[in-house]
């Protein structure tokens, strides 16, 4: 008898699941269906964003941690008793003692984030030293029977069941990085602050206090840290050609009326390495087929030398194409030839959208986030290239061009009664298009703007 009574006090893994999921079945009846929406949907709201971009879904551990805060935590709106209380007071169905030993324990439970100190060998089972970030104390905790792969340093996202013989955890963590963990605690703590000065309630500098009524906060700050990490990565997405070489999506297009002073010019150019030149016969007109290009090569690493360009300058008779491996080099490059050249260069238009790719997964056990390198086929370089020219060309018959003195290529045709300049020019153009020099198809049919004009 005594030794039953032992087992109660201590409370068995099995009594902890069947406690559990009477908890989710009373959780599910038609009249509590409201407030388990509510419940779950507030400690999730990060996920249930419509802006949230990118439109993350929360992990199988943090829809458990969300049950769990739904069980333990919340506090019904419409009258209702919490969860543990129905069950405690349930008289239409026999409660076991073996879960019953569970409900005080798992009603002053709270969520902490806990740093694995060490693996302890005891007598019956490996336990886990924790130890919470919140407020240093130190638990020596009797992990789930399925295992789960700690490692010290890593910090865990659960709550603690307290008050039996034995320290459990209601079911597997969620793990994360020792930089993660950490940065999600220092989020929570800010806006912990934030609640003490707006609400002067300075009890919740207790840790114990603030996470019992506001443990949602660190599932915020989880979704917070995931989206930020997702950025990092996402924003340093290595794009490949099909060749292995340097993707340049970020691609902007210049005319210009002074082929010369800008050739000279972008070669003084520091960054910028000159390729050869494909040099046809010099004329005063715009049928010359000079060509200069440059590369802007990054800086050899002995560990990873690569000799792709992360920038290319393409100077025809009448424009000049920037093409870049990102928006923000784009950027500079462009603050740079304005700072140079001023109005010798005349803007058309520019794309900065990355490649279509899939979102990449982020390592929440990772204390630095590293996507695999995406590889962009001929078939979306193509239509990227496509999209900028048919946008850039749209209007170009109806705008003033610095190749006509300031005056549109139409209004150029009819104050002039000619048109070989201007049909010129569009061969010119059609001769050094982007798409033609990269994936050897042209990308813009140029008879559209030969229409547009007349020739």
């Amino acid at each position: 008898m005594a030794d039953n009574h032992s087992h109660l006090k201590a409370g068995s893994e099995e009594g902890l699941r069947s406690l559990l999921a009477r908890l989710e079945h009373q959780s599910l009846q038609p009249d509590f269906q409201v407030q388990r929406q509510l419940a779950l949907s507030h400690v999730l709201q990060p996920y249930f964003h419509p802006l949230m971009v990118p439109p993350l879904v929360p992990l199988p551990e943090e829809e458990d941690l969300a049950r769990w805060f739904l069980y333990a935590d919340y506090l019904p709106t419409d009258g209702h008793a919490s969860l543990i209380e129905q069950v405690r007071d349930l008289v239409t169905e026999h409660v076991p003692q073996e879960e019953r030993v569970w409900l005080d324990s798992l009603r002053h439970s709270y969520m902490d984030l806990l740093e694995v100190q060490g693996l302890d060998q005891g007598n019956q089972a490996t336990q886990t030293r924790l130890q919470s970030l919140g407020d240093n104390q130190v638990f020596d905790v009797l992990p789930p029977t399925k295992p789960v792969p700690y490692k010290v340093g890593q910090i865990l996202l659960t709550r603690l069941l307290r008050g039996l013989t034995d320290i459990r955890l209601p079911g597997p963590p969620l793990i994360l990085s020792s930089s993660m963990g950490k940065a999600v605690f220092e989020l929570t703590n800010e806006m912990r602050r934030e609640i003490e000065i707006g609400t002067g309630n300075f009890a919740l500098s207790e840790w114990a206090e603030f996470a019992k009524s506001f443990g949602h906060m660190i599932m915020w700050s989880v979704a917070k840290v995931r989206r930020g990490a997702w950025t990092v990565v996402d924003s340093q997405i290595d794009y490949r050609n099909t060749q292995g070489e340097t993707f340049l999506y970020a691609i902007a297009l210049y005319e210009h009326h002074d082929f010369r002073a800008l050739a000279d010019g972008l070669g003084e150019l520091d960054q910028f390495t000159p390729l050869q030149k494909k040099t046809g016969k010099r004329t005063s007109t715009v049928s010359q087929t000079d060509t200069f290009r440059w590369d802007w090569l990054p800086p050899q690493d002995l560990s990873s030398a690569r000799g792709y360009p992360v920038a290319r300058l393409t100077l025809t008779p009448t424009q000049l194409f920037v093409e870049t491996d990102s928006a923000d080099r784009l950027d500079t490059v462009k603050h740079q030839l304005a700072a140079t050249f001023g109005f010798s260069l005349h803007f058309q238009g520019e794309t900065t959208a990355p490649p279509q790719h899939r979102t990449p997964e982020v390592d929440l056990l990772a204390d630095s986030y590293v996507a695999p390198p995406t590889i962009v086929p001929k078939e979306e370089e193509h239509q990227i290239l496509k999209s900028l020219l048919e946008t850039v060309y749209l209007e170009w018959a109806e705008k003033p061009s610095p190749l006509l003195k300031g005056q549109s290529p139409r209004h150029f045709c009819s104050a002039n009664q000619d048109t070989k300049e201007v049909a010129a020019i569009i061969d010119q153009m059609e001769q050094h298009d982007l798409g033609r020099q990269r994936t050897g198809q042209s990308a813009y049919d140029y008879n559209i703007l030969r229409g547009h004009i007349g020739l």
